[in-house]
């Protein structure tokens, strides 16, 4: 935890000269709710959306760590956002309150402005769609998907965003020019059907974790997750397209390998759910067990059907 919070302060100092934004979604928990210091500098990211109560948006919080009080603060919300990825929060499903550190050149107003009215809110196919990019988890998927412009469009006044990342380890997103934003984020109907796609994964993955903390790998590659996405784009094909259903098959997924879905006796399962079954359902019928446990029975399956170990 000490290198962690020393590696970020060493960014932060070299970059801006000790001075950043504390990025804080209150949205699940407000750490800070109480902390006089904290109200006295808040600067709230004004989202219109029915989803967002005002006390709820997230919010800035101007630090330099060149003053003992915002250092203290600085540390205390590395170690949050830390321990927001701990099994034990998961499983509490307090949400990552520590959404990260902007390093920018303007006011926290001026970004604040930027975010909620060109990057939160978007119109898309006729439907009002939020964008909760505040998350650190949704910015670690989303990033590398975006283009140069996309990118600068969302950070905006933001020359370098800070976050802890899945893996508990330092994630860092900067765009490559100065130039002043003028156009709005927006994403085409692909890397929309995505989001859609890193909601299920990021369901399923939470599922996996909680269920079995020990025996599950959480390490989340970007090789795992563009095998997990390929996976569900067939999910589509085979007629898998209720949230719930996805989620259990992205979590076989996860589980069993990116390739479960060509096993021999899951052919059975197609069948059903391109003619309307549920997806569970289907795989309980084929394999006589909860679907859920499926990959408690998976090795002994392989070996009935001389499926490659």
């Amino acid at each position: 935890m000490d290198k962690l919070i020393e590696q970020l302060r060493a960014q932060v100092k070299t970059k801006s000269a000790g001075k950043c934004l504390l990025w804080v979604d209150p949205a699940q928990h407000d750490p800070y709710e109480d902390d006089e210091s904290v109200g006295q500098r808040r600067v709230r990211i004004t989202i219109n959306h029915a989803h967002f109560a005002p006390h709820r948006m997230p919010y800035l919080v101007p630090l330099d760590l060149m003053v003992p009080g915002d250092a203290d603060l600085f540390c205390d919300s590395v170690e949050r956002a830390w321990l927001g990825w701990d099994i034990s929060r998961l499983r509490a499903r307090h949400g990552q309150s520590i959404c990260g550190w902007v390093i920018t050149k303007t006011s926290a107003e001026t970004l604040a402005n930027h975010w909620g009215r060109r990057c939160h809110i978007h119109g898309h196919r006729y439907k009002c769609k939020l964008l909760r990019f505040q998350d650190p988890g949704v910015r670690e998927w989303l990033w590398p998907t975006l283009s140069e412009v996309q990118r600068h469009a969302l950070l905006g006044y933001a020359a370098c965003v800070f976050a802890i990342g899945r893996d508990q380890g330092l994630l860092c997103h900067e765009r490559a020019s100065d130039d002043i934003p003028s156009d709005r984020f927006e994403l085409d109907d692909q890397q929309w059907q995505q989001v859609g796609n890193y909601a299920t994964i990021h369901a399923a993955w939470l599922a996996c974790t909680l269920v079995d903390p020990l025996g599950f790998d959480s390490s989340f590659s970007p090789a795992v997750l563009l095998a997990v996405l390929i996976a569900l784009d067939q999910a589509t094909h085979y007629g898998v397209m209720q949230p719930s259903e996805r989620a259990l098959y992205a979590r076989h997924a996860l589980q069993l390998g990116s390739r479960f879905h060509v096993q021999g006796r899951m052919q059975a399962v197609w069948e059903q759910t391109r003619t309307g079954h549920y997806y569970g359902s289907a795989v309980e019928q084929v394999f006589s067990c909860a679907a859920d446990e499926l990959c408690l029975h998976w090795n002994s399956i392989k070996e009935q059907t001389g499926w490659p170990t």
